[in-house]
């Protein structure tokens, strides 16, 4: 059972409840979720896990449809990354062999590699050497700042050109069961704003080392950073079960829950934050983010 829940005493009813709900509001990522907590704290009642388990097959379905569902809309906008990703999480429901699987994988194949990304590979092996970054350990801060990733393409090929993206891509080639060089090379393609190539490289670290409460963390916020608040919200919530204490998690899981129009969830826990640290920099946002929960609760019955 996640420690959120425990936290704040979710029982079967309650995850059943929150599932119907997310699952009516055609949030199926969400309602699956609330049913593998449910699973976790089921115990050895053998028909409450056979009624779980036919209504997780039952949203994987339905997850593969959604997901391509919104791949397509994605392409149709021309947003390629965006339908790339959400063609390959069909796919990971789907057999390729299957007829929709081969139909996926025909979408996947039409997709034109992106300018830059699609080149990334000759780019970081180039031999002119450019600028320099911001030392690692502020990368992540530097990055959620909002200071923008190099925009032009001069300075992003001298970006990519670096001899520190050269040493951590190379490293990366030589070593490829090397976490920590996989976790260095994808917070600096993050900072350059390649987030889908950081994503690659973040979850084959998250991999390699599941306990790892940063890895965790960097995964939740570049899901976050490209809007798949489903996701983030489980990794922000692996990252405080991995350490209950780190306070700005439950910040941002807040805020992600708010993205996902589940104020309930939201307000327990930006007021279970402000238990832990009352006051501070969180506890004013937390304060806030409350404030704004309440007023838009009272102008509802207002309205009402």
């Amino acid at each position: 059972m996640s420690l959120i829940k425990r936290l704040f005493g979710l029982d079967v009813a309650s995850h059943l409840e929150r599932a119907d709900r997310y699952e009516r509001a055609g949030k199926i990522g969400m309602a699956q979720l609330e049913l593998e907590g449910l699973f976790e704290i089921a115990g050895p009642d053998d028909a409450l896990r056979k009624q779980i388990n036919a209504r997780m097959d039952a949203l994987a379905e339905k997850l593969q449809e959604d997901a391509e569902a919104r791949g397509v809309e994605a392409l149709k906008a021309g947003n390629l990354q965006q339908a790339r990703y959400y063609f390959n999480v069909a796919l990971s429901k789907l057999g390729e062999e299957s007829p929709a699987g081969k139909r996926i994988l025909e979408l996947l194949s039409s997709l034109p590699d992106e300018p830059i990304e699609g080149n990334l590979e000759n780019v970081l092996f180039g031999t002119d050497a450019g600028v320099d970054f911001v030392d690692r350990q502020r990368t992540l801060e530097f990055w959620k700042s909002g200071f923008p990733p190099y925009k032009e393409d001069y300075y992003f090929n001298k970006a990519l050109n670096s001899e520190l993206v050269l040493a951590q891509s190379e490293q990366v080639a030589k070593c490829p069961e090397d976490a920590d060089a996989r976790f260095n090379f994808g917070v600096t393609l993050a900072q350059l704003g390649l987030v889908n190539k950081a994503l690659d490289q973040i979850c084959r670290f998250v991999e390699m080392k599941p306990d790892d409460r940063d890895g965790r963390y960097f995964l939740a916020n570049l899901l976050a950073d490209q809007g798949y608040d489903d996701e983030a919200v489980r990794e922000f919530e692996k990252t405080i079960a991995l350490d209950p204490g780190f306070h700005e998690a439950y910040l941002y899981l807040g805020k992600h829950y708010l993205n996902l129009d589940d104020t309930q969830q939201a307000e327990r826990i930006f007021t279970h934050l402000l238990s832990l640290e009352p006051e501070g920099e969180l506890a004013e946002e937390a304060r806030a983010q409350l404030d704004g929960i309440h007023g838009e609760s009272q102008t509802r019955k207002a309205k009402s």
